[in-house]
């Protein structure tokens, strides 16, 4: 086996439950990054929601945002790739929103919007270490946004996805937490920014390990040879994977206990 980049999650995965990284998996990122080895982040953040742990890390390699939605090269802040939601979408998704009183993130220039301030944003906000910035939603109406994201209760966004999906094919609608349903252009996944950076960099499926313990990772770590499901993945999930490709907790060391040995 010859690895020569890894793609790690962030939320649930790269970070431990409090946010925080271990000082073994920083150290040994650190030394494959120093050894050749490229690391990648791939996550739903927004990019500014990614700063600080590039930062602790050291890398300098594209950073996949926004579920795929975006790609930005941290050594410039470049935006390499964007592929916004439809303003149809954004126009629904809005009018969603003030129906069922379910809440909605919106962003543009990687900056957060938000119509209310509610339990939910507030939340969201404090876990990412990030400031929203309330307006009228209208002034998005006609308009992209990179992404959209809807907080609330499971059982409500599982209904909602369901209706949404039948509604707008022109978007895709995955879960990155239970209580977090993203709404992506149809052309975005993590898996597909994957690929991008895999031929940027002239890797092969088997020269890559991916990372990931939500339903908007599952096709980045299907597409290569070595992707591992975290053991904090919901039950449901690890019914998708071999237990030789679900590893530890995220709070348990579960990147580290795979590549421990690689060098």
């Amino acid at each position: 086996m010859k690895i020569k980049a890894i793609f790690m999650d962030m939320d649930g995965t790269l970070l431990r439950s409090d946010h925080t990284l271990s000082d073994k998996l920083k150290e040994k990122l650190i030394e494959l990054d120093k050894n050749g080895i490229k690391i990648f982040i791939s996550t739903g953040r927004m990019y500014a929601a990614t700063l600080p742990y590039l930062k602790q890390l050291g890398i300098t390699t594209p950073v996949i945002t926004y579920n795929g939605g975006k790609i930005v090269d941290p050594s410039t802040s470049e935006t390499l790739y964007e592929n916004p939601v439809t303003a149809e979408t954004v126009k629904r998704v809005i009018e969603v929103s003030r129906e069922t009183g379910i809440h909605l993130n919106l962003y543009s220039d990687d900056k957060l919007y938000v119509e209310n301030e509610t339990s939910e944003g507030k939340a969201y906000a404090e876990k990412t270490g990030l400031k929203y910035i309330t307006v009228n939603f209208n002034e998005f109406i006609g308009k992209t946004s990179t992404k959209a994201l809807f907080l609330g209760e499971n059982e409500k966004l599982l209904k909602l996805k369901e209706e949404l999906e039948k509604e707008l094919p022109q978007s895709i609608f995955v879960f990155s937490q239970p209580t977090y349903l993203e709404v992506l252009n149809r052309d975005v996944s993590k898996g597909k920014a994957v690929k991008e950076l895999m031929d940027k960099y002239g890797f092969s499926e088997d020269e890559v390990m991916t990372f990931g313990d939500q339903w908007n990772d599952l096709d980045m770590l299907k597409f290569v040879k070595y992707g591992y499901l975290m053991g904090n993945a919901s039950e449901e999930l690890k019914k998708e994977f071999p237990e030789n490709r679900i590893t530890l907790s995220n709070d348990d060391e579960g990147i580290y206990h795979i590549i421990k040995d690689i060098l």
